[in-house]
């Protein structure tokens, strides 16, 4: 029996309508929402307790594997897999969860054997060290209530935190370093990455050159400091910047953020909560950062991207920020 055409493409207009309303009610489903919260420097944790993010916390829980060099980028990541088998391991035993205490127990056995070559009552020992390191620093009891993206760590060192001893910013060339071919293929790019900030591109239209110039200005800027005879070590402040950048042109702010342009507010967000939580490093070696970026300045300055006013500016809002980041750090370590 043949079918009724009408009836089929009826059938076949409900069914397009049907699909339509159905995009549309996707469509018009509202974002997600993000849950506010204060800058990881201004969390309040119980005394004793610092406030970290949770990829901070894998971290130093993991830092007795991490501490013996590895000969390959494979070993590094094996370790990292031990550390976090012995992470779920000690976060199952703390939550009771007897059946996961056991999967990650076996998981962690093996993982002991392939990466530090430890069995038998040596490699239980281990484990167990492991676990009570996790179940210090990190109690269940005084943990933030779920979800969170933070957790508190206990706090087992104090520590001196003296300002910068500006006496190590000298150079031995005082004249001006004229920009050469990588310095303006450099510059070229981050003007070109401001142009794109400005007109309001899409993300994907310019990660890969914020990639680039995230590498190159390392390159650059410790080159510049040699150049310039700087007398202390390059390599303490060559990396710096690159998470600076980072933070101007591949994180969302509500404004547009140039690196030669950046309102207070988002100065203040960097140090008050960005750069604490995304890099891991001794309470000293934070100092680094405000001096680190005032050099860079000065090479961007230099280097023909920045003008004298400019610089600045950007000069007075660094040094009105390093007294109040001194201050986190030693609210946060001391």
């Amino acid at each position: 029996m043949k079918k009724n055409k009408k009836e089929i493409v009826k059938r076949q207009a409900k069914i397009k309508e049907k699909a339509r309303k159905k995009r549309q009610i996707r469509l018009v489903k509202p974002p997600p929402r993000f849950m506010e919260r204060p800058p990881i420097s201004q969390m309040e944790a119980p005394k004793g307790f610092i406030a970290i993010s949770s990829s901070q916390a894998l971290m130093e829980y993991a830092k007795p594997l991490m501490e013996i060099n590895a000969e390959s980028l494979d070993e590094l990541n094996r370790r990292m897999e031990l550390a976090s088998s012995l992470w779920n391991l000690a976060i199952s035993r703390q939550k009771n969860e007897r059946q996961e205490y056991s999967r990650w127990m076996e998981r962690a056995k093996a993982s002991a054997k392939k990466v530090l070559n430890l069995a038998g009552a040596e490699r239980d020992r281990y484990i167990a060290e492991m676990i009570e390191r996790q179940v210090h620093l990190f109690p269940e009891e005084v943990q933030p209530a779920p979800p969170s993206m933070f957790m508190y760590m206990r706090k087992d060192v104090s520590y001196l935190i003296p300002p910068f001893d500006y006496g190590r910013i000298r150079f031995r060339v005082d004249m001006t370093i004229p920009p050469d071919e990588e310095d303006f293929r450099l510059i070229g790019k981050i003007e070109a990455l401001d142009d794109h900030i400005r007109r309001g591109s899409d993300y994907d239209a310019y990660e890969e050159l914020a990639l680039s110039i995230e590498d190159e200005s390392k390159t650059c800027f410790k080159k510049w400091l040699t150049a310039k005879g700087f007398e202390d070590d390059p390599e303490q402040y060559a990396h710096c910047p690159e998470i600076y950048l980072t933070f101007l042109y591949r994180y969302v702010h509500d404004d547009p953020v140039l690196l030669k342009s950046v309102p207070g507010q988002y100065l203040i967000e960097f140090f008050e909560d960005f750069l604490l939580r995304k890099v891991i490093c001794k309470p000293s070696e934070y100092l680094y950062w405000p001096p680190s970026l005032k050099l860079f300045y000065r090479f961007s300055h230099e280097k023909g991207y920045l003008s004298s006013n400019e610089t600045a500016v950007l000069f007075g809002s660094l040094d009105a920020m390093e007294s109040h980041f001194l201050d986190i750090l030693r609210k946060r370590y001391q």
